[in-house]
């Protein structure tokens, strides 16, 4: 796994730079996360478009280049068109669009797709799936929006198992420290006042938030996964640095951050 996870960060760095794109930091942070969503989910169904197939939205849009590097991994998203990130008349844009295959919902407009995915859970109830879920991944500093808690208010209320949300905990909303915009803490006490069960894990180890997952099939509410992250994991000189949520890439630091990753 700690392979496919750093075969994946090199893909990031790779259309990252070559498009002269953005979002590295956030990208870098979520990868494991995006990973054991899409291990826990029936691709299969994905791709043929099933009523009853897992939603996946990545609420926190801006990672788009860690969505569809993973998407790829996964096949379903080609290498030719992984290539074409971020460039001239591309459909693989900077945040996360409806108008790529076998995503959801376009997001980006923080605080939008977590009340689409329980939207969606809804939508699974109403027709009687029982193995499929709705997962919701959110950044720390999305959080902030009043949508989100919305969303969650009726997620609880509902009992909706089939909900999961997992929030991207890396510190850092946008240009500085979330928790300085505005103190989410004690952030699992708040989610647990909505009804929520809830987990706190290490974001960077798919086995441990693939098992926080499988957990909530027993829980009968909704469940929430909180992941402590490194904004810009793998590129020490991206690494909680909230610059390198703007910043790109000249070629000195794409090679060092190449050669870093080399060495993990």
């Amino acid at each position: 796994m700690e392979k496919i996870c750093k075969s994946i960060r090199h893909k990031i760095l790779d259309i990252i730079y070559q498009s002269k794109a953005s979002h590295l930091g956030t990208s870098m942070s979520s990868v494991e996360i995006l990973i054991a969503v899409y291990e826990s989910v029936d691709c299969s169904k994905i791709i043929n478009r099933d009523n009853d197939r897992s939603r996946v939205l990545v609420s926190k849009g801006h990672a788009a280049a860690a969505t569809y590097a993973v998407m790829n991994y996964f096949g379903l998203i080609s290498d030719n068109d992984l290539l074409t990130y971020h460039k001239d008349n591309s459909y693989l844009c900077g945040h996360v669009s409806h108008k790529v295959n076998n995503v959801e919902h376009s997001t980006g407009a923080l605080g939008h797709g977590m009340p689409v995915a329980v939207g969606c859970a809804i939508g699974l109830k109403s027709i009687g799936s029982n193995q499929s879920k709705s997962f919701a991944i959110c950044g720390d500093g999305e959080l902030q929006e009043g949508s989100i808690w919305e969303a969650l208010l009726l997620a609880g209320h509902l009992l909706l198992d089939n909900f999961c949300l997992i929030v991207d905990y890396n510190k850092i909303s946008s240009i500085t420290f979330t928790n300085d915009v505005s103190n989410l803490e004690p952030l699992k006490e708040k989610f647990k006042s909505f009804s929520c069960s809830v987990d706190v894990c290490d974001g960077h180890n798919v086995r441990q938030i693939k098992e926080s997952i499988n957990k909530n099939m027993f829980q009968r509410k909704p469940h929430v996964i909180i992941c402590n992250t490194v904004k810009g994991k793998g590129v020490p000189f991206a690494e909680n640095d909230p610059v390198w949520h703007y910043k790109t890439l000249d070629e000195n630091l794409y090679k060092t951050a190449k050669e870093y990753l080399k060495k993990l």
